[in-house]
């Protein structure tokens, strides 16, 4: 089973890799982008699901270490009406479900790919951001390292 996890910045009127964006990030900057999310094939999340990116990958991150614990919740994007949901399933499995209210994507996937991909994706993210960030935005420090602690765990 495979998650693909990239993550995007608008720039101007383009979406650029997070890694190649060269912004510089701060929390009262609003940086708009996307998480582009792929299980299994299926496309969950895309570059048109655009919300503050460096709020949207802190509060999942806050969500993947919640359902880590056992809560089961609907995670809600910061800025839009749309939702994610993990939601298990028999054999170690999770539901992933995205809607915006118009459209429902869904697939499931192994628990330990879905977070371990999540996760990844959270370090990917933060570790470009911190390499742009100034100094005293130790929050993206706080949210790297729990990333790194969720993908250690689900490896």
């Amino acid at each position: 089973m495979t998650v693909e996890v990239r993550t995007f910045v608008i720039t101007g009127e383009d979406s650029v890799p997070v890694e190649g964006c060269g912004l510089s990030f701060s929390r009262d900057d609003h940086v708009q982008g996307a998480i582009e999310l792929h299980v299994n094939g299926v496309p969950i999340l895309g570059r048109d699901e655009i919300d503050t990116i460096d709020a949207l990958w802190s509060l999942l991150l806050t969500y993947l270490e919640r359902f880590a614990a056992g809560k089961e919740e609907v995670f809600n994007f910061p800025e839009r009406r749309w939702t994610l949901n993990l939601e298990r399933v028999s054999g170690a499995r999770v539901l992933v479900t995205f809607e915006d209210g118009l459209d429902r994507r869904r697939t499931v996937a192994s628990e330990k790919s879905v977070v371990c991909g999540l996760a990844a994706g959270a370090v990917k993210f933060f570790g470009a951001v911190l390499s742009f960030a100034p100094i005293e935005e130790w929050s993206y420090r706080r949210d790297f390292n729990l990333a790194m602690k969720m993908r250690a765990q689900y490896s």
